[in-house]
């Protein structure tokens, strides 16, 4: 398993291209224009797939023109496999599996059973679309620094009741919160949608 859950805003469209494209995503993160070789070592598509694409006179995919040409931002927040079940929990204040944009965290717990896009076929990328956005946003904009801490203390009671966290760990989880709500909030003002990436 990857250690790091990365979260970046992007257009739909492009979302829609990563889906279609997977292969490509690692040229998009790092701002690169895909080469030729990464087109003709994608992995074969199927039969019924290629035989439409004939049939359509379907070419290589263009590239979106807005294809970023510098290494994209993480926008966090910083979960990793030890503590994404614990993400989970704050964002949703339950450890019950969630529908809709609180599955954000989901797609690590429990793979086939969340609101998210698979983006391929590893189960290591997801996206919601810029639709999905207001309802994640509404979800943090609950995330007040009292509710962070009630909420840490709460999961914690249940799975390390012998750990009490410092003050300065309570303050470094709500700033983390605070700045993925400001990028979230961010992304759904230009109509943008989330990319996570497992690396």
């Amino acid at each position: 398993m990857a250690l790091c859950l990365n979260v970046l805003s992007l257009p739909d469209k492009h979302i829609q291209f990563l889906k279609h494209e997977p292969h490509t995503l690692q040229d998009y993160l790092l701002g690169q224009v895909p080469t030729e070789q990464t087109f003709t070592a994608a992995k074969p598509q199927p039969l019924l797939v290629q035989f439409v694409r004939f049939l359509t006179w379907a070419k290589k995919p263009s590239l979106p023109l807005d294809w970023p040409s510098t290494e994209v931002e993480m926008i966090g927040p910083d979960v990793n496999h030890r503590n994404v079940d614990l993400y989970h929990y704050i964002l949703n204040n339950t450890e019950e599996r969630v529908k809709g944009a609180g599955s954000l965290f989901q797609t690590w717990l429990d793979i086939n059973n969340h609101d998210a896009i698979k983006m391929d076929a590893d189960n290591e990328s997801f996206a919601f679309h810029s639709q999905a956005l207001p309802e994640l946003s509404t979800l943090l904009a609950k995330l007040d620094e009292q509710t962070v801490r009630d909420r840490f203390n709460a999961w914690l009671l249940e799975h390390n009741p012998d750990y009490f966290p410092k003050e300065d760990e309570y303050l470094e989880m709500f700033q983390g919160w605070q700045r993925f709500s400001a990028k979230v909030s961010e992304a759904k003002s230009n109509g943008l949608g989330l990319l996570w990436v497992a690396r």
